[in-house]
């Protein structure tokens, strides 16, 4: 052998012992680009409400490791996904334009590195749902890219009886999808660290802060959260802003979008909502941001207040071989997006908790009297 192969072979038995040696705890970014949090504690108690009839109660418990998105989708990152869904001859079906962004109104879109870190409202649940799909199939730009992977675009439709065919859960071996309703509920209200009164580790909180008391509604940094307020301007703040994280250290639980969430909210026998939590810019400030301040949404649904974090699931450990491997080219350039401004539009909002006939009231604590 010579000295030149000797010295290539050393190369790669490094990487490879770097990559197989690493700790858990030091996640590889990921390739999508999304700065993710992994959500451990496998197995975590379940929420146990005052009154068991509630929606919430004996929720939120997660037998597996999964990742959710640090922030909110980005403008940059929705500016990325709809120039590819859209500025095509062939535009993707069912992808709508956010109503409440600085992205553009028609593709191409852009917007400047200041817009590129606000959130982006007004998206349907379906838009996002395509959103995963893309993501799951590396960015491609095949029209098939964006048709399956995490949801089956061809289910997407209504029953005609006010209710919706779509693809109720993620596809087994989803890469991305949008965190369903006891993913959320986690990654928002459960700390492992917690300290309990009978001296056992890790439990609820009834807000998203890590606390039982209410977050402070105001812009940063006097504020803890972007809801309840109009002055100034709310979808002007950038994700992050506020330093309240959940106990996993997810920025704007509460606050910016409410967001999606892939579960079924309960109306009886027809399948009309998905759950949606959380509190919004513009809206007032009430119970969303307890435990159980969920509502829910239909999907086609484009106001201003609605958005989501992404959920991915965790690499196999045998992964860090191709991740190791990977290091002996790892010095490629990754090249930036420039944006140009184009100013969010300021709307009028209701707040949505389907019950009955589809009154704006919140659904009563017995699922069962949703009609």
């Amino acid at each position: 052998m010579t000295p030149r192969r000797r010295i290539a072979r050393a190369r790669v038995i490094a990487c490879l012992v770097l990559g197989l040696g690493a700790a858990p705890a030091l996640a590889q970014p990921d390739p999508s680009g999304i700065d993710f949090v992994t959500i451990g504690a496998p197995g975590n108690a379940a929420y146990q409400a005052a009154d068991p009839r509630s929606f919430e109660h004996n929720r939120g418990s997660v037998a597996y490791e999964y990742k959710i998105g640090r922030y909110e989708m980005t403008t940059g990152q929705w500016v990325e996904f709809m120039n590819a869904a859209l500025n095509r001859p062939d535009p993707i079906p069912w992808v709508e334009v956010p109503t409440m962004w600085a992205g553009g109104q028609f593709a191409p879109f852009n917007a400047s590195p200041a817009n590129a870190i606000r959130p982006a409202g007004g998206a349907t649940w379906r838009t996002c749902a395509i959103f995963t799909n893309w993501l799951h199939n590396n960015k491609s730009l095949e029209r098939a890219a964006f048709l399956s992977g995490a949801y089956d675009v061809s289910t997407f439709g209504n029953d005609g009886m006010g209710g919706f065919t779509d693809q109720q859960a993620h596809s087994p071996g989803a890469r991305y999808w949008i965190p369903t309703m006891d993913e959320w509920l986690k990654a928002a209200h459960y700390d492992p660290s917690k300290q309990n009164p009978d001296g056992s580790v890790g439990g609820w909180w009834q807000y998203s802060n890590g606390t039982d008391s209410p977050y402070l509604y105001g812009p940063p940094p006097g504020g803890h959260a972007n809801a309840g307020f109009e002055t100034p301007n709310p979808y002007e703040i950038p994700l992050g802003s506020y330093e309240i994280t959940s106990p996993w250290g997810l920025y704007d639980v509460a606050g910016a979008t409410v967001e999606y969430t892939e579960s079924i909210f309960p109306t009886g026998a027809r399948t009309r909502y998905r759950v949606v939590d959380g509190s919004g810019w513009g809206l007032p400030a009430g119970d969303l941001d307890t435990i159980g301040g969920l509502g829910g949404e239909v999907p086609s649904s484009h106001l201003d207040y609605f958005g989501f974090r992404i959920a991915a699931a965790v690499p196999s450990p045998a992964s860090g071989v191709a991740i190791a491997v990977g290091c002996i080219g790892c010095f490629g350039r990754r090249r930036r997006q420039t944006h140009e401004i184009v100013a969010p539009r300021r709307r009028d909002h209701r707040i949505v908790r389907p019950c009955g006939l589809g009154s704006a009231r919140r659904c009563p604590v017995d699922p069962s009297q949703c009609g």
